[in-house]
């Protein structure tokens, strides 16, 4: 069966979804990994000027402390450069457009919120949102690619969306129960687990590093280690290790997801099994609600 017109068994690809959908879902993707890697670099950076002051310092040489000069500038440039590039604002900027879009496009699709069958031009609905969420997004900074009109409001919308809302309630039904939540429910599961595991590893990184912190302070109070005093560099990869961990936010997504999971698959039975024609609007409302960004974001406030 042709992207065009999709049935219950047909399964839809980003290609149907809108295609600034496409645009800042890519554009999230590089600049959350740009983000990421500044901070590592920054971090390991720092590191090693720690490394390279404690052997100038112990070996009371010249070659090690201009080393540590040169890494201590070098992490300040790189702390300037990745604030002028904003990659994490813009990370975030796109994100925030790329679920938008993907949200409105499914409610679109299915007669969902705001988009229900009542609706006399849902096309128009669906401009009318979309531009307006837009506006907002460009005041926090994120810039339109869009060029000419056509790419537009109503342009955003794909044939298969058409198609899709074209259909009965019951295969909109089955096509929203099967490629939406059920997606998002094994995509929060699996990203719960990543986030603990991950967790978890750095936890006992960071706190096998402050535990040798502790034990080299130890013994050089007690006078049992001479010159070569590692605390400092201990501590400083340990504060290391939380500040990465505090980037990925391990531990308050690892909450927010499991919560999330719960929620979903609480919902898809209900939808799946007592949900009617008249109530389906609303609860697919509900259901976008607990896949945005911001309810996790506001989730993993209690999780921090």
């Amino acid at each position: 069966m042709s992207a065009a017109a999709p049935g219950p068994s047909t399964t839809l690809s980003e290609d149907d979804l809108p295609p600034l959908f496409r645009t800042s879902d890519r554009s999230a993707i590089l600049r959350q990994g740009e983000s990421f890697r500044a901070v590592r670099r920054q971090l390991s950076v720092l590191l090693a000027a720690t490394t390279a002051a404690m052997l100038a310092e112990r070996l009371d040489s010249h070659v090690p402390a201009v080393f540590a000069t040169v890494l201590y500038a070098l992490t300040i440039a790189i702390g300037l450069h990745t604030a002028r590039r904003r990659a994490r604002a813009q990370w975030q900027a796109h994100r925030a457009v790329a679920e938008l879009l993907k949200s409105l496009a499914w409610q679109y699709m299915v007669h969902g919120g705001i988009f229900h069958s009542r609706v006399v031009n849902a096309d128009a609905v669906f401009a009318e949102r979309l531009e307006e969420r837009l506006r907002e997004m460009r005041k926090v900074g994120w810039e339109d690619p869009r060029d000419g009109a056509g790419a537009r409001g109503e342009g955003q919308i794909t044939p298969a969306m058409r198609a899709v809302r074209a259909k009965t309630f019951e295969v909109r039904r089955d096509i929203y129960l099967r490629e939406r939540l059920l997606e998002q429910h094994a995509w929060f599961k699996r990203r719960a687990g990543e986030a603990h595991r991950a967790s978890v590893h750095w936890s006992s990184v960071t706190a096998v590093l402050t535990l040798l912190a502790l034990v080299s302070a130890a013994l050089r109070a007690t006078g049992l280690i001479g010159a070569w005093d590692l605390t400092g560099l201990l501590s400083a990869a340990a504060a290391a290790g939380v500040a990465w961990q505090e980037v990925h936010r391990h531990r308050p997504l690892t909450y927010a997801h499991s919560l999330v999971e719960q929620d979903l698959d609480t919902l898809r039975v209900e939808m799946t099994t007592t949900v009617t024609g008249d109530q389906w609007a609303e609860k697919v409302a509900q259901a976008e609600r607990l896949v945005s960004p911001q309810h996790s974001d506001w989730l993993g406030r209690f999780g921090s």
